[in-house]
């Protein structure tokens, strides 16, 4: 896809401007509401999952009407100790990767990767069937169209940029946080008298299933539809992974994100489990449990006189549908992340880490975006059928994050005087997530969740695969520096300062650092052009990506690792002879970037021939190495030619040019007088080859001449 340009929404922005960071980043409140309406949606399909499971003994909805908000608040507790530790983002999958190994943080990015993908496809469809329940029952058969169109429209705004997106949906979190706090605040004080009733009921429910039942079935009970509902807790993984993208101080904002977000969950969750119970509600045909209870709630609502109740219901109902979109919005704004941190460790595409001139990872949010219409498509926008493949991924990233975690505090135990609270944190945290996990893979396993396990597996041998085969080109480009590097004086020194001729031939090389790539292509372009070169000029690039994107000191420190690679090439050349110089930007586009300092070239030495290294090697080239690298330099060279200057790809064979002369199959024509000049020993070995074949054909002339003869005979 590096052929394929998408139009740039404003010219690129000066990446080291010190207000870039603050303008871009997102203080606690807009990162709550960016990043928490994930689960803050969940309530539309989590808490009804959950008391549909205690059918006939709804009473243990009290215990976990307390229960839920615990759990969130232990888990968030857990994700709160991921962000002080990795305050550059990355959350759960950095967390695996570095606390459990590389291999566990694959297994958790790759987790998900397909939960958000399925985030966003559950959201747009719960959503849309949330709507349009308001709409006369003929709109129901288009909603798979609407589905589609909602995707597309919120693949294009976070192409324009995250905190733009976050700012377009803000009224319709606004929205919903209001009317759920009136709505549910009313349900339970209007109702709270009947809470020693519920309680005493309770209590003689429980005794009455234990004698009957006993202890281990209520247990059960419980867990099971603890795990039912673990749609609930999706979503409180976002904070731990966008925290890069907060406002300064970046641990303080995100744990404050962490805390709005747990605190208001619970409220909604736990109320919502409640409150079912309190009303005493059940589903009807046509009619979410939600929406049951709503009208439970504004029954017999007037407002001078005229009944409000049914407004109020729908109005709560369509901020809950359009809550969902936000949450759609929340897995195309936070899996690119993930993709852009497992692309830089090279589990995944290089190109998923390279940011757009509205800094977000345009590649990934094409392709999370485009997965999840793929999705809805498939599955017909049925949520029945998405809310089985949705449930089981995020606990296991959510496992792997505590276990990792309960690991890096107890081998801390002699540095820091904390950690036993923080490792009893964590540690009971790894028991919920793990239990939760066990029982959703048992429970739903035959219903769909082994097509999540093996779609989950096949990313994940997908990112070793693609891991492999960066480790090979690894491999190939050191031995190529170890051999070029032996051209190059232990102690490099530049040389004396020599005089650049403007007005002379002038060779321009696209390089990224010194390397062996770099000097091959060097020393090749010397052969071929130093006899009337004047000038030697390197053009570096300084790409921002996500693994650089993290703040003012990591891009000081890409501009100071540039121009040391500069100055190298520039000391070789010296060294050597050779009058040079060297140009480099930075920027998140590097197709612009290379653009910019070839303008730049031109415009310094007119007589510009442009060269850029390509490795060469058969044998690491298979059918995806174009979906894995991006060749550039070919879009590069053909936009030069069509401005009138010449540009040359050099391959660099890493393993050496075949010895083996081409097979020429068409016959030939050249002039008579052709002559070519050759060395001493290629004109002996032609004539040596020429008297062995004169020999053999007098050999085989005698023989047959021979032949009658002997016949006769």
């Amino acid at each position: 896809m590096a052929w394929l340009r998408f139009p740039r929404f404003r010219r690129a922005v000066n990446v080291f401007n010190p207000k870039l960071f603050e303008n871009l980043s997102l203080a606690a409140f807009l990162a709550w509401v960016g990043l928490g309406s994930d689960a803050l949606s969940s309530s539309a399909y989590g808490p009804p999952e959950i008391y549909y499971a205690l059918k006939g003994h709804e009473y243990l909805a009290v215990f976990l009407a307390i229960g839920i908000p615990i759990s969130v608040f232990v888990i968030s507790a857990g994700y709160r100790q991921v962000i002080a530790l990795f305050p550059d983002g990355g959350g759960g999958y950095h967390t695996a990767s570095t606390l459990l190994g590389p291999k566990a943080g694959l297994v958790s990015g790759a987790a998900l990767i397909v939960d958000y993908v399925l985030t966003a496809a559950i959201s747009v469809a719960s959503g849309t069937e949330a709507l349009l329940s308001t709409m006369p029952a003929s709109w129901y058969s288009e909603r798979i169209l609407l589905d589609v169109a909602i995707l597309l429209f919120l693949i294009f705004i976070n192409l324009r940029g995250m905190k733009e997106s976050i700012k377009i949906l803000l009224p319709i979190f606004m929205a919903f946080i209001l009317t759920h706090t009136i709505l549910l605040g009313w349900g339970l004080l209007s109702h709270v008298g009947s809470v020693p009733d519920i309680a005493y009921n309770t209590v003689a429910s429980v005794r009455q299933d234990s004698m009957q039942y006993g202890w281990i079935f209520i247990v059960a009970l419980i867990l099971r539809a603890f795990s039912l509902g673990g749609g609930t807790y999706t979503g409180l993984e976002a904070v731990a992974n966008g925290v890069h993208i907060m406002r300064e101080p970046r641990v303080q904002t995100g744990q404050r994100t962490m805390t709005l977000l747990a605190t208001s969950l619970s409220l909604v969750a736990g109320s919502l489990i409640f409150l079912y119970l309190m009303y005493q509600v059940h589903g009807q045909q046509g009619q979410t449990l939600n929406a049951v209870l709503y009208g439970a709630i504004t029954r017999g609502w007037t407002v001078g006189g005229i009944p409000f109740g049914p407004t109020a219901t729908l109005l709560t109902l369509i901020t809950e549908g359009l809550l969902l979109f936000i949450a759609a919005n929340t897995g195309i704004i936070t899996a690119p992340i993930v993709m852009a941190n497992m692309a830089v460790d090279r589990w995944l595409p290089e190109r998923f880490s390279y940011l757009s001139d509205r800094f977000v990872s345009r590649n990934g949010v094409l392709l999370i975006g485009f997965a999840a219409v793929v999705i809805l498509l498939i599955t017909g926008g049925h949520v029945s059928i998405l809310v089985v493949l949705y449930s089981i991924n995020v606990f296991i990233t959510f496992t792997l994050t505590m276990a990792g975690l309960s690991r890096h505090w107890l081998a801390q135990r002699d540095k820091d005087p904390l950690w036993r609270g923080r490792l009893t944190v964590s540690a009971l945290g790894f028991v919920v997530t793990a239990s939760i996990l066990a029982i959703t893979i048992f429970e739903k396993f035959d219903a769909g969740g082994w097509f999540t396990l093996l779609i989950t597996a096949i990313g994940v041998g997908l990112g070793y695969l693609i891991y492999r085969h960066y480790k090979s080109i690894s491999k190939i480009t050191a031995e190529l520096d170890e051999t070029m590097l032996d051209v190059v004086p232990e102690h490099l020194e530049s040389g004396p300062n020599l005089p650049l001729d403007p007005r002379g031939a002038t060779a321009v090389f696209f390089v990224s650092r010194f390397d062996g790539l770099g000097l091959h292509t060097l020393l090749t372009a010397h052969r071929m052009v130093g006899g009337f070169v004047k000038n030697y000029v390197f053009l570096l690039a300084g790409i921002v990506g996500q693994g650089e994107f993290k703040g003012i000191k990591a891009l000081e420190d890409l501009k100071v690792y540039v121009e040391t690679e500069a100055n190298q090439y520039m000391a070789f050349c010296r060294n050597e002879g050779m009058a040079a110089t060297w140009f480099a930007t930075y920027s998140t586009d590097r197709i612009l970037a290379m653009e910019e300092l070839a303008n730049v070239a031109i415009r310094y030495f007119p007589q510009s021939i442009f060269f850029a290294g390509r490795v060469i090697d058969t044998s690491a080239q298979g059918p995806f190495h174009g979906l894995l690298h991006d060749e550039v330099s070919f879009i590069v060279q053909d936009r030069l030619q069509h401005d009138g200057f010449s540009m040359m790809i050099v391959p660099v064979h890493v393993r050496g040019i075949p010895s083996k002369p081409p097979n020429i199959v068409l016959p030939i024509s050249m002039s008579p007088d052709l002559e070519l000049v050759q060395n001493e020993e290629v004109k002996k070995e032609e004539a040596r080859v020429r008297a062995a074949a004169k020999a053999q054909a007098t050999t085989q002339a005698n023989i047959q001449e021979s032949a009658p003869h002997a016949g006769t005979e």
